[in-house]
């Protein structure tokens, strides 16, 4: 009774073999691992928790020598800490922490991760080729391990670096950390052009199980068709948008209204949003590529309130009183109202319209020596005048000055606040 008890077992054990080969790892002690950090300036955005997503980000890569076989080859390199974002510096990546066992990497990581500040741009391509050079000439499993929040914003297209990569022996998982579609399609072509596996942390609390699972993950084997056909990408489009192939730089064609496909070869294209482009859209042998904007959609504006990129600060568009939208590529902006205030890291999100409803103020009074309003800080941050007597805001503590009146205004999103 007992054996055919174990027969049973050993057979139900068998039959979820190919459920389990799934989980299969790869974390071995002949690896050599580097872990590329994104700390460029929008890891400074707040998640739902109210942690700023390099504050989780550093806890998640602080545990990272204790999930890597301790007879492994391990080391940290971060982009985007050692420059501020106004210096528009696309070589600020950092070999942190050299090659060295894993199980005495611990110490070395999370000294170099506590001070890292996030602060400067996302040059992804560059460090991908500076990476390379880190290895040992004697390394055979070579694998990078690319945590980032966000796309490229420096010359070069991390996807056509990872190809390249891919064909020297270098294998590159990558994980997401609450990116937008665009940042995800890169990330995942980075991936899929060496044999590497996309992983996704969507809200934030999941970057922990993601990396442990992109650090045990495993080459696969991608088969290539043996005559390639051409693909199609398509994208929705309200102006027109010029194609670059991202490995020749050539101009392949344009998508606008009236054509919003084009046939082209298998291969690795960008598309101009000026003044950015979306990078590392991969067009498949016989497939249809879809790239989708997304809409940015101010309620109730007032004044002419400016879209900027939050990492460059380059500017993508603007919405007025004419007109309440703006088609963005996928991406996380900073609204600008006013003199200097900010809404900050909005993000916009393919094949979606994010909505906001600014705080307002009205002024329906007269003044002899001024009306404005105050941030939290003293500092100046709209005034009112004959002609322009309504404020849109972002919310915020405020001071509403009138004359030597001062009213304190919670300006919560959407609320209102009338001055009579």
């Amino acid at each position: 009774m007992l054996s055919c008890l174990r027969a049973t077992l050993l057979g139900t054990v068998l039959a979820t073999l190919p459920a389990l080969a799934l989980a299969q790892s790869c974390n071995t002690a002949g690896r050599t691992i580097q872990l590329v950090l994104d700390a460029s300036g929008s890891m400074n955005a707040k998640l739902p928790n109210g942690e700023t997503r390099i504050e989780v980000a550093r806890r998640a890569i602080k545990g990272t020598a204790s999930l890597i076989d301790p007879k492994a080859t391990l080391s940290l390199r971060i982009y985007g800490a050692q420059s501020a974002a106004s210096q528009k510096n696309c070589q600020d990546t950092n070999l942190a922490l050299p090659f060295g066992p894993a199980g005495a990497a611990a110490a070395g990581i999370a000294g170099h991760v506590d001070a890292v500040r996030a602060q400067g741009y996302t040059p992804i391509a560059y460090s991908l080729q500076q990476a390379a050079n880190d290895f040992p000439a004697d390394a055979k499993d070579r694998v990078i391990v690319v945590v980032s929040d966000g796309k490229e914003t420096c010359q070069g297209d991390p996807c056509a670096a990872a190809k390249a990569l891919g064909a020297k022996g270098f294998v590159i998982h990558t994980v997401g950390f609450v990116v937008d579609s665009a940042a995800r399609m890169q990330l995942q072509c980075m991936a899929r052009a060496t044999g590497g596996s996309y992983f996704d942390a969507p809200v934030g609390p999941e970057l922990p199980d993601a990396l442990k699972s992109a650090l045990g993950a495993c080459k696969q084997v991608v088969k290539l068709p043996a005559k390639p056909q051409p693909g199609i990408l398509r994208m929705s489009a309200a102006q027109s948008h010029e194609v670059f192939n991202s490995e020749t730089g050539e101009k392949v064609g344009s998508i606008d209204r009236a054509n919003l496909e084009l046939k082209l070869p298998a291969g690795i294209y960008e598309v101009v949003f000026k003044p950015g482009r979306w990078k590392g859209i991969e067009v498949r042998s016989g497939e249809k590529t879809v790239i989708e904007p997304g809409v940015l959609r101010l309620e109730n504006r007032v004044g002419n309130v400016n879209v900027v990129d939050s990492e460059t600060g380059e500017k993508f568009g603007a919405v007025d009183a004419a007109n309440a939208e703006t088609v963005l590529m996928p991406g996380l902006y900073d609204l600008v109202f006013g003199r200097t205030s900010r809404w900050p890291f909005v993000k916009v999100d393919g094949g979606r319209t994010t909505s906001l409803n600014p705080a307002r103020i009205s002024i329906a009074v007269k003044w002899e020596k001024r009306a404005r309003v105050l941030a939290a800080d003293g500092q100046e941050v709209w005034r009112f005048d004959a002609v322009n007597r309504h404020a849109a805001l972002p919310p915020g503590n405020y001071v509403v000055e009138i004359d030597d009146q001062k009213i304190q205004f919670a300006g919560t999103e959407g609320q209102y606040l009338e001055v009579k």
